[in-house]
């Protein structure tokens, strides 16, 4: 059983609460309704409360079984609509095998009325498990946002940033000084600039003067 099955039994309410909805409507604007069109609506409420109740049922126990979490929540669900279609049928199955209507078996207006509140919510409650049990089994609400990164606590959230930008920026590769004195930059345009402060090159400059002047002295000696 997968979610859509708990999602197909909770629309399945639709059934029996509409024909319901109809013939309390038509009787309200004293309406007749044909013979044969209310049994055809009461049919097919009939088939809404078996599809319902007793496919609710099975589902509901179905999950209960399985539930990984909200195990709680199910069981209490699961319990309460395996009460409502029971105390529903219990009550019917003894007028039928008695040979009395159900207000006979049932006796006091204050169980009529209770039989009645069951019927009318009885449905409702089962669809609201199945829908329950779809919200359960689904996948853990669980599709982590891209932006989710940053709500996290400050050290993590950091971490994962620099971790994205060092993947989506690539390195650069450093700029050695062209004088040889072991100075790096991240461009080619500050070693450049740098060139006219490097000590090696002053260095050299100075020295470059001295070797020439010694080389003339010597050479008029």
């Amino acid at each position: 059983m997968t979610p859509t099955t708990g999602r197909l039994i909770a629309l399945a309410a639709i059934l029996v609460q509409a024909p319901r909805l109809i013939l309390a409507l038509l009787a309200a604007d004293s309406q007749p309704v044909a013979p044969g069109w209310e049994i055809a609506l009461l049919v097919v409420a009939g088939l809404g409360v078996a599809l319902v109740l007793t496919g609710g049922n099975l589902y509901l126990a179905h999950a209960v079984a399985i539930a990984k979490r909200w195990r709680t929540r199910l069981t209490l669900a699961w319990a309460i609509v395996l009460c409502s279609s029971d105390s529903l049928l219990v009550s019917m199955i003894a007028a039928g095998l008695s040979g009395r209507t159900l207000p006979e078996v049932l006796g006091s207006t204050k169980l009529q009325w209770s039989w009645a509140v069951l019927a009318a919510v009885a449905h409702e409650i089962t669809a609201a498990g199945c829908k329950l049990v779809s919200a359960a089994s689904a996948p853990a609400s669980q599709q982590v946002s891209p932006l989710s990164e940053l709500v996290q606590p400050g050290e993590q959230a950091a971490s994962s940033l620099r971790a994205a930008e060092s993947q989506t920026q690539p390195l650069a590769q450093p700029w050695s000084c062209r004088e040889g004195c072991g100075r790096t930059f991240r461009s080619a345009a500050a070693a450049a600039g740098y060139l006219r402060h490097c000590s090696a090159r002053l260095e050299r400059q100075k020295a470059f003067p001295s070797f020439l002047e010694v080389r003339v002295t010597g050479g008029t000696a």
